[in-house]
């Protein structure tokens, strides 16, 4: 197999088992997971910057850009409320809401490509575009809530792709630098947390510890992954294998976690599909 698509399969493959590692940890608050998810990725992302020479190098650019740490700002925020909203998500049993919103995030970014970088749409993707949009409204109004999770997850992660994207930061470098930034802010909400709820990290039991304590490297090792990969291989390609992400969270809300999933959900999600598999078909067109 290419190295490049292992790398990002491989990618790929842990984000979408994302729901059942983060379910694991549903006895704890969700607060506290991201918090620990949050703090524990910094010495995993001290360790790769400064193991490969290129992203040392980036790290040091991009901390001596004044505009480049101000949007690094913008971006640690929208990362962190993607996080937090997942493992909200997981932990209220709305995995297969969320994962409406990553079948979503690759029109979107098409979208944002189009607005924010002049990039043109072919007539196949505007169509890829309609079915997508008919399929989610569809699936928003024919519920009994509004599906607001689903959309925060979905929106928040397209506007970090967005914005990324026009960054001189790398990936990790840049995600480095976001926990970074956060990190006296997440330190101060700590010592907060800890003196006014139960925590669970050296209180309920070494599992519970362990997998807080991993969540750092749960985070960063598949986005090294992607990263990794992505350097190898056509976009067409990488955006084309993304849609394994949303698909395995569904299949684990649907099958795993025993989520509802009504006819006319499910008849949204169809359109959302279609609409995925026609802008799948114009990227490779264009190829």
């Amino acid at each position: 197999m290419n190295k490049g698509i292992l790398l990002v399969l491989s990618g790929y493959l842990m984000w979408g088992c994302f729901p059942i590692y983060w379910a694991l940890l549903n006895h704890v608050n969700p607060s506290e997971v991201l918090v620990h998810r949050m703090l524990w990725s910094v010495p995993v992302l001290f360790f790769l910057v400064n193991f490969k020479p290129s992203w040392r190098l980036n790290f040091k650019e991009s901390l001596s850009s004044k505009k480049e740490l101000v949007f690094l700002l913008i971006t640690a925020i929208l990362i962190t409320i993607n996080w937090g909203g997942y493992i909200l998500a997981v932990n209220l049993g709305r995995v297969v809401e969320a994962s409406m919103g990553y079948f979503l995030s690759p029109v979107i970014n098409m979208i944002g490509g189009y607005i924010f970088f002049h990039e043109r749409i072919s007539k196949l993707k505007q169509l890829a575009v309609l079915f997508a949009t008919v399929g989610a409204l569809y699936y928003v109004f024919s519920g009994d809530s509004f599906p607001w999770l689903g959309f925060l997850v979905g929106f928040t992660f397209s506007a970090y792709g967005i914005a990324r994207k026009a960054m001189a930061s790398s990936a990790v470098p840049g995600l480095y630098i976001e926990t970074l930034i956060l990190l006296p802010f997440f330190l101060i909400f700590s010592i907060w947390f800890y003196l006014n709820f139960d925590v669970s990290f050296f209180n309920v039991d070494i599992s519970t510890d362990v997998l807080l304590f991993l969540a750092g490297a749960v985070t960063v090792i598949p986005l090294a992954l992607f990263n990794a990969g992505a350097k190898l291989l056509p976009m067409t390609t990488v955006g084309i294998l993304f849609l394994i992400t949303p698909t395995l969270q569904f299949l684990v809300g649907y099958y795993l976690q025993n989520e509802a999933v009504n006819s006319n959900q499910l008849i949204g999600f169809v359109g959302v599909w279609t609409g995925l598999i026609m802008y799948s078909y114009g990227l490779i067109k264009e190829k």
